[in-house]
């Protein structure tokens, strides 16, 4: 029966397709707010499975099917922003939407081109395979500026897999992970790979050790876990993170300017003596300049050394463009320019077409430019501080060379953008692996939440709930040392795939006579 089945499901292009979609989902199920991580190891192997029968032109079809399934069911809270905060009229929106998910999955659709137009009749199909996954996954987090959102590995920061990302970082957890799956799917239905089966043939050395292999894989994470690659140095710091739950249509309303500073001023004099008090990205509407006597009255009620980190506007009117900026105040110093700016959100390509064709084109604060490649770190309380505005969390690369001269990290955030959607909770588990990659405790300040305090391990110390205005009071541990990840970055991994992948395209050799 199940022959009839999957032969019916081979001969239909409509099956087909809404195999491609449902095997796609199960990424975004594999992540938070689901964390359904097993599905990580099976989502990749259905559509290789999807894929073996088919020519190169119909392999690029279901795997832009698979794309869609990935970003219309993980990704589609672009929407808020498009419709609900760009006041772009409902099917309009609707439309950029599923415009925004079918050119993302265009990255599936080359993934599975390239597959089997050059490595599915290659011997070592299965190291081909995890090689063009991890490839692919950088090249989508690189191209336009990326869009490193929805990461395998990412899937895996509560699994056993977890222990490999000090060492290997997200892309490596998910070559792991793709190893592991393709291991033990093959051990347990070889006939679904065209190998001989268990049943018939009786059980193949070949299929046992897969079966092992895929076991030593998902457990090895556990061996490594207790490994302590950084090290705590200094007192912990009294740290209060302020969630200021300004409703996104009145952030930049001259009329809410007053009720938004006095708020903030408030939540921070009733936190009492911290030694650092955080607001989040574009926390207040003035500039560093404006902002300045209003930062020194929230350091008040605080300790006679406390220091103040937030996010800010700051004004470049040479250029008619802004800098997303974090300024210091109090016993902290230094300021830092966010440099991974959000394409449609912050910039605007193609600006001279674009700007002004609809209002979401117009959005507030949307002539930003990114500030220099290479900043100090910020400095608080004698300790030094990664900063990371926002989307540049999702950058693991970028992540972990501001952690290399820091102690921790900082990332403050305006998820309100995206509502009550499972955007910012995918955010909030992105953020958690950066902690996890680097050794170093990660302080999360949004405006409306998640704000939270994640120790090196990923692992949530505090949190405040979402669309709530409050302070989390607690503490931050400085650390230092570095992981090897850290130390690598992703280039090692990267160059590996490349150079398995080259060689395995390369060109027969011709005999001399």
């Amino acid at each position: 029966m199940f022959r009839r089945l999957t032969a019916r499901f081979e001969r239909s292009l409509l099956l087909r397709a809404l195999g491609s979609l449902a095997a796609g989902s199960l990424i975004t199920l594999a992540m938070a707010p689901f964390n359904a991580w097993p599905l990580a190891l099976l989502a990749p192997v259905a559509l290789l499975l999807i894929l073996r029968p088919l020519k190169p032109l119909a392999a690029l079809i279901q795997g832009w099917f698979f794309g869609v399934g990935v970003y219309g069911s993980g990704a589609s809270w672009v929407y808020v922003s498009i419709q609900v905060h760009g006041g772009t009229p409902v099917p309009l929106a609707f439309f950029l939407t599923l415009l925004f998910i079918a050119s993302l999955a265009l990255f599936f659709a080359l993934h599975a081109w390239l597959w089997q137009q050059f490595l599915a009749s290659r011997r070592l199909w299965l190291l081909n395979w995890t090689a063009l996954w991890v490839l692919m996954e950088a090249f989508r987090s690189w191209f336009l500026t990326g869009f490193p959102w929805l990461l395998l590995g990412t899937a895996h920061l509560e699994s056993p897999l977890a222990g490999w990302a000090p060492l290997v970082g997200v892309y490596g957890v998910g070559a792991i992970s793709l190893l592991a799956g393709l291991l033990l799917v093959w051990a347990l239905r070889p006939g679904w790979f065209n190998c001989k089966n268990a049943k018939e043939y009786g059980w193949q050395a070949k299929q046992t050790l897969a079966l092992v292999g895929s076991l030593a894989l998902l457990s090895s994470g556990y061996l490594l876990q207790p490994i302590q690659w950084t090290q705590p140095v200094g007192d912990p710091l009294r740290a209060a993170l302020v969630q200021g739950n300004v409703a996104q249509q009145n952030k930049w309303d001259p009329s809410y300017q007053e009720r938004i500073i006095r708020d903030y001023l408030q939540l921070s004099q009733q936190a009492g003596e911290v030694d650092l008090i955080i607001w989040p990205e574009t926390a207040i509407p003035l500039s560093p300049g404006q902002a300045q006597p209003f930062l020194d009255l929230a350091l008040q009620g605080a300790s006679s050394e406390a220091a103040l980190i937030t996010g800010l506007v700051t004004p470049l009117p040479e250029r008619r463009a802004y800098y997303n900026s974090l300024v210091t105040a109090g016993q902290a110093s230094g300021d830092y320019h966010k440099v991974q700016l959000v394409p449609f959100g912050e910039y605007l390509p193609l600006e001279e077409a674009l700007r002004g064709l609809i209002s979401f084109f117009n959005l507030p604060m949307s002539s930003f430019v990114s500030g220099p490649a290479n900043q100090a770190p910020l400095e608080a309380q004698g300790t030094r501080v990664a900063p990371l505005i926002c989307y540049e969390i999702t950058y693991p690369d970028f992540t972990a060379r501001q952690a290399a001269t820091s102690n921790w990290l900082l990332t403050v955030s305006n998820d309100s953008w995206f509502g009550r959607s499972i955007g910012p909770l995918q955010h909030f588990q992105i953020a958690r692996f950066r902690a996890l990659e680097t050794g170093r405790e990660l302080v999360r300040v949004t405006n409306n939440g998640i704000t939270a305090l994640v120790d090196h391990q990923g692992q949530i110390k505090q949190r405040l709930p979402q669309f709530t205005q409050e302070v989390l009071l607690g503490a931050i541990q400085p650390r230092e040392g570095s992981t090897p990840f850290m130390q690598t970055t992703s280039w090692p991994l990267w160059l590996a795939c490349l150079l398995l992948l080259a060689w395995q395209t390369r060109p027969p050799s011709r005999s001399r006579i």
